[in-house]
């Protein structure tokens, strides 16, 4: 037989389990026609079975068997072929050879890629990317990056916290992950908190959209601009809502804004910004302050006097907590 007559489309799709029904006929049909056809369909499934895995072929298994297809045509010009059946042996460990090839390539290429890391200790570090996207780390955290992106994705790694300005690249996503979370974007701004010692992970959205993912729990939200989600890491529980200020970037802004907020809020905004213990207690958590003017490179000492004088209300120190009470 020729071999240019022997289906090798027919039995890729056959051994990778994607031939059809119609399919399915004409090769049945072929094994038919002549015992010969059918040794050589079992010269090649021995092969198949025995030196691969299935799990090592997809849907280019037919693009490698045509290519092999084409190998023959080629080498049967200068090459004797006294043995056919020796040569479909040989032809099917090409294609072996073809997947194993392909497998490797597209499942160990991404690991083989050389990351480099920059950490913040005790400052705030900002960082341009190969492909122009800037990276602001808050203080002890640290980001992952190849030197070079894929051609297919734009992906790094982070723990604590940082804003992003991402260049946009329809073709190449850019992926953050965290030991919790992705979370994929085309182009925009976002401020991603992910500390290993804290128990929620939160992402605001400042601009673009955004698709937030939980590795282990398989929850995933899209976000639009002024998005506010909190992963809580133990119950795996997402929670999404609007954030109408900016404090959550004061970090890195050196800026705190208190515009039509309640005491309670303000409170924990101050703790986690001066990394002290402010509380409002139940007789003013619900009052609400109101300053249009930003507190630019404030002291924790100058905002508290600032809230305590506009609405006559008292601070007390116990036990290196600052209570606010009226």
């Amino acid at each position: 037989m020729k071999t240019q007559d022997i289906p090798y489309n027919l039995f890729a799709k056959f051994f990778s389990g994607e031939i059809s029904e119609s399919e399915q006929i004409l090769l049945d049909k072929f094994l038919v026609e002549n015992p010969d056809n059918e040794n050589i369909f079992e010269d090649y499934e021995i092969i198949w079975s025995t030196e691969a895995n299935d799990d090592l072929f997809d849907n280019k298994t037919e693009s490698a068997l045509q290519s092999v297809k084409k190998q023959i045509n080629v080498q049967k010009k200068t090459i004797p072929i006294k043995n056919n059946r020796i040569w479909m042996r040989i032809a099917a460990s090409i294609i072996v050879i073809f997947g194993l090839t392909y497998f490797f390539y597209n499942n160990f290429q991404c690991s083989s890629v050389q990351y480099v890391s920059i950490e913040s200790g005790n400052k705030i570090k900002e960082h341009k990317l190969a492909d122009g996207s800037i990276v602001w780390l808050n203080k002890n955290s640290k980001l992952e990056f190849p030197e070079k992106f894929a051609n297919d994705k734009r992906i790094v790694k982070m723990t604590g916290e940082a804003y992003f300005i991402v260049a946009h690249n329809k073709q190449k996503p850019f992926i953050v992950e965290t030991e919790n979370t992705t979370i994929e974007v085309l182009g925009t701004e976002f401020n991603l908190k992910s500390f290993d010692n804290e128990q929620d992970i939160e992402l605001v959205l400042s601009k673009g959209k955004v698709r937030f993912t939980d590795i282990k729990s398989k929850l995933s939200e899209v976000m639009k601009v002024n998005d506010k989600i909190t992963l809580n890491k133990k119950e795996r529980k997402i929670i999404k809502e609007t954030v109408s200020n900016t404090n959550f970037l004061s970090w890195k802004t050196n800026e705190l804004t208190f515009n039509n907020m309640k005491l309670k809020d303000i409170a924990r905004t101050l703790s986690e910004y001066y990394k002290i213990e402010v509380r409002a207690d139940s007789s003013s958590k619900d009052l609400i302050f109101n300053s249009s003017l930003p507190f630019n490179n404030a002291k924790a000492e100058d905002i508290l006097n600032t809230i305590k004088f506009t609405m006559g209300i008292n601070i007390d120190s116990v036990g290196g907590e600052v209570i606010l009470k009226k």
